[in-house]
């Protein structure tokens, strides 16, 4: 997945506090700088640690910015950590060259992305999982819009995430037209309304994320993903393009500003030792997305829930 601009760096919020236990002591005056995307999953992780960073003595606040872009701000220092996306692991790594920025370890927490389907949709669409189902003329005309029509109309998530859908529609010849959502919640709202109306409906899914984690779908089977797939048109079943696999799955990681590492041994001792499981995350995930839980109460309620988790981290 995800983002390529910045957007104007404005000033969420400090961290939450008030859990306390025994800080650490930092002589850092400067506050540390975290991105939030706009991404349900990622931005709860990014606040977690930023709250145990927070307990731990250190100054946090949170600014807006896109995804991709928030890659260039660890770079260049305006920007502290943030989250990277298995998906995504060519920007990620490549935020690393310039010798500013570094992989600060695994999150803990499992992801998948890919073209995702409501159940129902095997019956217009028999055959499915596997991806061939979706070359048949009946799947695309009961997934035709009059926007999309005589293609079929595939749910993407905001203009501005990476998804490789056209790139994957060439390469296996699907007869899909992207219609890209205002945001991740819009994006799920319009998947979830349709299935839940029982009209045909396919678009892009990712975990973790409670909706495409449910019983209520699955993910479209595509050949599994290699490197030389994104790289080697003779690779896979189309001799002339790339993408012609699914996309990769993994871990969310933590990517963090190399000169916050090297000059705060604390900080990156939270960061080592910082690991969640996708256990201990789905209910918060929901809660933000179903029950309309606003992030900071979400994350507050996490903390509190949870203090050996994290006082862990920081001792």
């Amino acid at each position: 997945m995800k983002l390529h601009v910045f957007t104007n760096l404005g000033i969420l919020a400090t961290a939450l506090s008030g859990l306390a236990v025994p800080a650490m002591a930092t002589e850092r005056t400067a506050p540390i700088v975290v991105p939030l995307v706009s991404d349900p999953p990622s931005d709860v992780i990014a606040k977690v640690l930023g709250s145990t960073l927070s307990e731990a003595g250190y100054r946090v606040e949170y600014v807006l910015a896109d995804y991709t872009a928030s890659f260039s701000g660890i770079q260049t220092g305006d920007l502290h950590y943030t989250i990277c996306w298995q998906s995504t692991w060519e920007l990620c790594e490549g935020a690393t060259e310039g010798g500013k920025a570094e992989n600060a370890g695994t999150t803990g927490i499992s992801s998948a992305e890919g073209w995702w389907y409501p159940l129902g949709l095997k019956e217009q669409c028999p055959g499915l999982p596997d991806w061939k189902a979706l070359k048949e003329p009946d799947c695309i005309a009961a997934l035709a819009t009059a926007e999309t029509a005589p293609k079929a109309r595939f749910v993407e998530g905001p203009a501005d995430w990476v998804m490789p859908v056209a790139e994957m529609a060439e390469a296996f010849d699907i007869d899909v037209e992207p219609i890209p959502s205002g945001s991740s919640a819009a994006m799920v709202a319009t998947i979830s309304a349709a299935a839940r109306r029982g009209e045909p409906v396919i678009g892009w899914g990712y975990t973790p994320q409670w909706y495409f984690m449910s019983n209520e779908g699955e993910f479209v089977q595509f050949p599994e993903f290699e490197e030389a797939c994104y790289t080697d048109p003779s690779w896979g079943t189309n001799p002339n393009a790339t993408h012609d696999c699914g996309v990769k799955s993994g871990s969310l990681w933590v990517y963090a500003n190399s000169e916050l590492l090297s000059d705060e041994p604390e900080v990156k001792a939270i960061m080592d030792a910082f690991e969640l499981q996708d256990s201990q995350m789905a209910e918060v995930f929901r809660s933000i997305d179903v029950d309309g839980v606003p992030l900071d109460d979400a994350v507050a309620t996490w903390m509190a829930d949870n203090k050996d988790v994290w006082s862990s981290w920081i001792n």
